[in-house]
């Protein structure tokens, strides 16, 4: 009766210590179980389950000083991860999804000392695909850009930080095409001109505060023809009788 109660209570520590096991490998080569691994100096560099060799669950990874690097929770036979990765202070850096361990649909992206938005990227496969926005740590977007898989490829703009246009232009297949527009403050046009695969061409015109051209550049293929006029700013309009 002692002797089967011996080995009844060795089953049950061998169990017991079987939960608490770190970096097993089964007969057929597959991790299980919970795994760590360390660097050449001893540093933790992540810990997590493994089942049948696919992670599995929370994955955690570590600064070498131990604080916490990136938090992912996997899922959908280790295919799909959500992940959130912060700064050595413990600020947020960015967060969003990998798809077979590429970058997948919305990411956001934080500033280390403020914790604000600072930009958001929408992903396929690995690539920037659709629209990339960045903003201002106060608020309110700064730069807006269209891409097709990793290649800028729609319109362009940046806005002043009361929401203002800054500038308007066009990519295509990852090259300014068409009409480009930068703005005052105040709305007024600073300048515009033209681009042709990525080279300014034809007329490209500049103007003052106060709408007057101040100067008129032709290009041709990126190669400047000519300044008409050649000059910083127009003469002042003298009223009649002074």
């Amino acid at each position: 009766m002692r002797i089967s109660f011996f080995f009844l209570l060795l089953a049950f520590t061998v169990s017991g210590f079987g939960q608490d096991t770190v970096n097993i490998t089964d007969s057929r080569g597959h991790r299980q179980g919970f795994w760590r691994k360390n660097d050449s100096s001893g540093h933790v560099i992540y810990e997590g389950h493994f089942r049948d060799g696919v992670p599995s669950g929370v994955f955690r990874y570590f600064y070498p000083d131990g604080k916490l690097k990136t938090l992912s929770t996997l899922s959908n036979q280790g295919k799909r991860a959500v992940t959130v990765s912060y700064f050595p202070n413990g600020t947020k850096m960015a967060e969003g999804n990998y798809l077979d361990e590429k970058k997948d649909s919305t990411w956001q992206f934080f500033s280390e000392y403020s914790g604000a938005l600072v930009s958001r990227e929408t992903y396929l496969s690995g690539q920037i695909h659709g629209s990339s926005k960045v903003f201002y740590e106060e608020g309110g977007l700064s730069e807006q850009q269209e891409y097709k898989l990793g290649v800028k490829d729609g319109p362009w703009e940046q806005h002043y930080p009361d929401g203002k246009p800054k500038l308007l232009g066009t990519y295509k297949d990852g090259k300014l095409n068409g009409l480009l527009k930068t703005l005052y403050k105040s709305g007024q046009i600073m300048y515009t001109g033209i681009y042709v695969d990525g080279y300014k061409d034809k007329t490209w015109l500049y103007y003052n505060e106060k709408g007057a051209v101040t100067k008129k550049e032709i290009y041709r293929g990126g190669k400047l023809i000519k300044v008409d006029p050649e000059v910083k700013e127009p003469l002042p309009v003298v009223p009649e009788g002074q």
